[in-house]
């Protein structure tokens, strides 16, 4: 590990009432103590663990003060990065905490790199890879689901269950390990049969994972909900009515939406990546055919569609193409332009959708938009499990993982239940285990490491 003292300020930019300072390495008491003037006198070399001391930081070369601070010393190995650190707790702002991180620099000090903090916690063994991602996710977390499972994440509920699921992998290639070096001899002798019930019961904690992973994704990442239906019948009017600001163009001209637009809003604690689409149609155009058939994708990966149909129109044969392609999926039905005359009977339209509830709304004025936004979370509610039911799989990276894992287990007992030898199964059972690895970081790259902490901001 980079034996290095590094630096960086801790909190956001901008003004506030706090800016936090963190410093991290072996010399960090050194640096700290170098720019620290203590109110009661004592060095921060002096200075006990896990203690706040009161002074000033002071500029290296004229000894003029910078800012008031706190003093926080925290010794390794207690501490996030298992190193000794100190944290300067001063003033917010662009300017005060700036000069102290500048202090702290001129000390001996080097300025820490994006996640470098996390990053040490990680090769210090404070935490598993999929713990140091879970940091990152925790600070990302725009609503309380995400933070829930994302702590539970933090708390090393997922390492755990990859370990349990490394642990009886490592057993049974252990068993072909030896049955390979030493063949023919009575301890080494192998049971495909007995192999391949142990694998599956890998494969089932394997298989349990991607099922939490599947319903993890609507409740943390947000149940994709798409606006579709044919043009001008005011999806992108109902879009920026639910986000409750205008994100969309709307214009009366047909077509003027030819791309999907998504944002992510919380409906009654129920998280909702809402989708504004082009209009469904059969066009020459190649713009609006390029905006359609990405509207037709967003369709095929809705966890729910609202379909919006115009109430102050007749109903159209495109409006019946669309009906038929919304058949099998959950729908509910955004009746638009109630504020308008009608021309189209709420009965043809629950006859074109009979499963699907019918609410009423006018887009531009708000009516109906808070019973429709109710509707919405009433249906997708059920589908949405509100708590984890053990360890969620949050992270794309680590459902990736987890298939190539079953995919790897899958040929491992392929080859032992075809009489393959030992060999050709271990060498599947090693794929297993380095995928698994790779999600808490027994088996991870450089290269790995460096893409993932660059995504972190300097000062975590």
């Amino acid at each position: 590990m980079d034996s290095d003292t590094i630096a960086a300020i801790a909190t956001a930019a901008g003004e506030a009432a706090l800016g936090i300072v963190r410093v991290s390495g072996p010399r960090a008491l050194a640096v700290a103590g170098a720019v620290f003037q203590g109110a009661a006198g004592c060095p921060l070399a002096d200075a006990p663990s896990h203690t706040v001391q009161y002074g000033w930081v002071v500029d290296l070369a004229t000894r003029e003060p910078v800012d008031e601070v706190l003093a926080t010393v925290m010794r390794a190995p207690r501490s996030y990065t298992r190193e000794d650190v100190v944290e300067f707790s001063g003033h917010g702002g662009a300017v005060a905490v700036r000069r102290v991180l500048d202090a702290v620099l001129a000390a001996g000090a080097r300025p820490a790199e994006p996640g470098e903090f996390t990053k040490r916690a990680f090769l210090s063994g404070r935490l598993d890879l999929a713990q140091a991602e879970a940091v990152l996710q925790l600070i990302r977390a725009t609503h309380d689901a995400a933070h829930t499972a994302t702590l539970e994440q933090l708390r090393g509920g997922l390492s755990a269950a990859i370990r349990r699921l490394r642990e009886r992998l490592l057993a049974v290639q252990a068993h072909l390990e030896v049955s390979v070096d030493f063949p023919g001899e009575e301890h080494a002798t192998w049971s495909s049969a007995s192999v391949d019930e142990q694998l599956r019961d890998v494969a089932q904690g394997v298989d349990g994972l991607l099922a939490a992973a599947a319903r993890a994704r609507p409740r943390v990442h947000g149940a994709v909900t798409v606006i579709c239906g044919r043009p001008n019948v005011g999806k992108s009017m109902l879009f920026n009515a639910m986000l409750r600001r205008d994100r969309a163009i709307v214009h009366p001209r047909p077509g003027t939406t030819r791309d999907t637009i998504e944002e992510l809003v919380v409906l009654d604690g129920m998280p909702l990546r809402l989708v504004d689409t082009a209009g469904l149609t059969d066009t020459a155009d190649p713009v609006e055919q390029a905006g359609v058939s990405r509207s037709h994708d967003a369709l095929a990966a809705a966890d729910i569609a609202l379909w919006v149909v115009d109430r102050s129109a007749p109903l159209t044969p495109q409006d019946a193409a669309v009906a038929v392609r919304l058949r099998g999926r959950r729908v509910l039905v955004a009746l638009n332009k109630v504020d308008l005359p009608p021309q189209a009977a709420e009965a043809e339209i629950r006859a074109a959708a009979p499963a699907a509830p019918v609410v009423p709304v006018a887009a531009r004025s708000g009516l109906g938009v808070p019973e429709l936004e109710t509707q919405l979370v009433a249906l997708l509610r059920p589908t949405v499990p509100s708590e984890p039911e053990g360890p969620w799989v949050t992270s794309a990276r680590h459902d990736a993982a987890l298939r190539r894992t079953a995919e790897a287990l899958a040929r491992a007992r392929a080859a032992a239940g075809g009489g393959l030898s030992p060999e050709f199964v271990a060498v599947e059972v090693r794929e297993a285990l380095d995928q698994l690895g790779g999600i808490t970081g027994e088996s991870v790259s450089d290269e790995l490491l460096a893409e993932i902490f660059s995504k972190f901001c300097i000062g975590k």
